[in-house]
């Protein structure tokens, strides 16, 4: 009995996971802001579940460097890290601000990462590289440079909207956040890259 309601509420979760996915596409607003006021665990561990299957099948593409699972827990470390920054430079201006909140609304901006790295991955199976300078190789690099673009720009407005919806503080403050928050995740970008586990941070 126990078994049937776990995957009764797991079931649930998966499809509210997977509603929040498409209107945070066509509602991100609205969408982010319900999310920072959400408490299903569940929910947070399909989103990692998601990860680690594409770190899976990402191994059997091109081997990592490390296993799949320290992948996760590197993913699971900068997680952490990015929201006890933005918690933390918000508990210094004296604010009450939720925790649980950022941990719930930075998970959910993961899904424009996890859907460029997961298109990156079937491109490079299936168009492995070296690719051609002909006019169709010039045409699938604008037309992944465009749609690359267009996940990144998505990936800055969830940021955004988890730090607004999470903090409630005005938009300086959290730019001003945000561009101290580069100043160390860049660095780290680069450490990252010299160790050869991510060329871009999965984050």
């Amino acid at each position: 009995m126990d078994f049937k309601k776990t995957a009764i509420s797991l079931a649930a979760s998966l499809i509210l996971v997977i509603r929040n996915f498409f209107f945070l596409i066509f509602f991100p607003y609205k969408t982010m802001r319900r999310i920072s006021q959400e408490n299903d665990v569940l929910q947070l561990l399909i989103i990692l579940i998601f990860i680690y299957i594409y770190f899976h099948i990402a191994n059997n593409v091109k081997v990592f460097a490390i296993h799949p699972i320290l992948m996760l827990v590197i993913v699971l470390a900068q997680l952490f890290v990015t929201v006890l920054f933005f918690y933390g430079f918000n508990r210094i201006w004296e604010k009450k601000v939720n925790f649980t909140s950022f941990v719930y609304t930075f998970s959910y901006s993961f899904l424009p990462t996890l859907i460029w790295f997961s298109a990156n991955t079937i491109l490079y199976y299936v168009l492995p590289p070296p690719r051609t300078l002909s006019m169709t190789g010039k045409a699938f690099s604008i037309v992944f440079v465009a749609f690359s673009l267009s996940l990144l720009l998505w990936k800055i407005i969830l940021v955004y909207l988890a730090i607004r919806f999470s903090s409630k503080r005005n938009f300086y403050s959290i730019i001003y956040g945000i561009i101290l928050y580069l100043c160390i995740f860049l660095p780290y970008s680069v450490f990252l890259y010299r160790l050869k586990l991510f060329r871009i941070p999965f984050i």
